[in-house]
């Protein structure tokens, strides 16, 4: 029945394809490539994106399979109370030592202009519940830049957000209390551009974490 799908399917079909021609052109280039993919994982860097297909981060960072543990989901919202995003950074900073956490918006996010309007967008509206109250909570400033900058603001906010959530998380404190070097950025993809903007908001040690959150 799967075979059967695919085969009707031209556009699964392309991708099943498209599969087996990357196999063969890497083989072709270094007969070992998978064998020694298979042995293991040590990224670096943990990224926390959106979910929208427009952000392909491997393509706009150049980067290889084993170079970057990624958690992805609407709006890149990293909620204190959700698990799987906690594992995610749980296992990337305990157990494979990465050494960049990367918190990582985009403009034009559908996610964040849900948040800024009236429209019901089903289970989601729990979903941006926290990106509304963001939205409220700085919308004198918000709105008053220009229409077509302001979802791109509140994006950036929510990035912002994200990287204080992450930096007082306490397996990253606990990190920074062995000695290690990690380091928590906040990125905005310009989809425009292709470029990835720096909101210069890095956390790069618990001395930046307010005393409260330190734990014993």
């Amino acid at each position: 029945m799967a075979s059967e799908v695919q085969g009707s399917n031209s556009t699964i079909q392309s991708v099943i394809q498209n599969n087996k021609d990357w196999v063969a052109e890497v083989q072709a280039n270094n007969p070992d490539y998978f064998t020694n993919l298979a042995k293991g994982q040590s990224p670096k860097l943990l990224w926390i994106g959106c979910s929208d297909s427009r952000m392909a981060v491997d393509v706009l960072t150049q980067t290889k399979p084993g170079d970057v543990f990624i958690h992805r989901n609407i709006a890149n919202r990293i909620p204190s109370e959700d698990l799987s995003a906690l594992s995610v950074i749980e296992y990337a900073v305990k157990h494979l030592k990465v050494e960049h956490v990367i918190v990582a918006g985009h403009t034009s996010c559908g996610g964040i202009k849900a948040a800024m309007s009236n429209s019901s967008v089903g289970i989601l509206n729990h979903w941006l519940r926290p990106v509304k109250d963001l939205y409220v909570a700085n919308q004198q400033e918000i709105d008053a830049l220009p229409e077509a900058e302001r979802a791109d603001r509140l994006g950036e906010l929510n990035v912002i957000q994200g990287v204080n959530t992450v930096s007082k998380l306490p397996v990253v404190l606990d990190a920074w209390k062995e000695g290690r070097e990690l380091y928590v950025h906040g990125w905005m993809l310009q989809l425009h551009t292709g470029l990835l903007k720096d909101l210069d908001v890095s956390v790069t040690s618990s001395k930046q974490v307010e005393n409260i959150f330190q734990l014993n």
